[in-house]
């Protein structure tokens, strides 16, 4: 097993499971974040038909008529659970240390309209206002920082979006522009504006 615990305090795992065959794990003070399993389905499919998941990530919800829709996503993803390529488009589960039920996801991947690697994440609306969005937010990037070269990562976010916008901030991101793209819709925006945020290594 490698455990390494790094200046944030999060504590990063791979835990060898058969040989050459790991899942990753990431501990912080009140969540775990870990790969998606066909168990969380029901979860991720409650949560991408809600309100405001619909409204910013409709992608999840209008390809997802019914919890088994996941199927071949979350299988994709346990086939890539020892890869630590910060460019797959991946999503982790978040869950809470004392009970594995999903009440988010976050991940990390390449964004072709930007060519760059974003992050993104959704929370359960019954656990929004805890802060939980801006731990796993933080403790990925920490993770992604250290299996990488990456100079920094971004966020892009509906300028409508004003939580999202809080939580990005909260998580050390900074506000670098306000975009508006001409000629092409970014993913998963309503408004003609988004906001790019940028946060960089330390």
């Amino acid at each position: 097993m490698d455990d390494r615990v790094i200046e944030c305090g999060w504590k990063f795992e791979f835990v060898e499971i058969e040989k050459e065959n790991y899942h990753m794990r990431i501990e912080t003070e009140r969540l775990i974040i870990r790969d998606l399993e066909r168990k969380d389905q029901e979860q991720l499919y409650k949560i991408v038909w809600q309100k405001n998941v619909v409204r910013f990530m409709r992608d999840w919800s209008e390809n997802s008529p019914s919890p088994e829709s996941f199927d071949g996503y979350v299988d994709w993803h346990q086939t890539q659970k020892d890869s630590i390529d910060v460019y797959e488009c991946k999503r982790y589960a978040i869950t809470l240390k004392n009970v594995d039920i999903l009440i988010g996801t976050v991940g990390m991947g390449f964004e072709d309209t930007v060519c760059e690697v974003e992050m993104a994440y959704f929370l359960d609306e019954e656990y929004q206002g805890h802060g939980y969005a801006t731990e796993a937010l933080m403790a990925l990037f920490d993770w992604c920082m250290e299996v990488s070269d990456l100079k920094y990562m971004i966020l892009t976010i509906d300028c409508a979006n004003e939580a999202s916008c809080k939580v990005a901030e909260r998580a050390g991101f900074e506000l670098f522009e306000k975009r508006y793209p001409i000629n092409h819709t970014q993913p998963n925006m309503e408004s003609d504006c988004y906001y790019y945020y940028r946060k960089y290594r330390r």
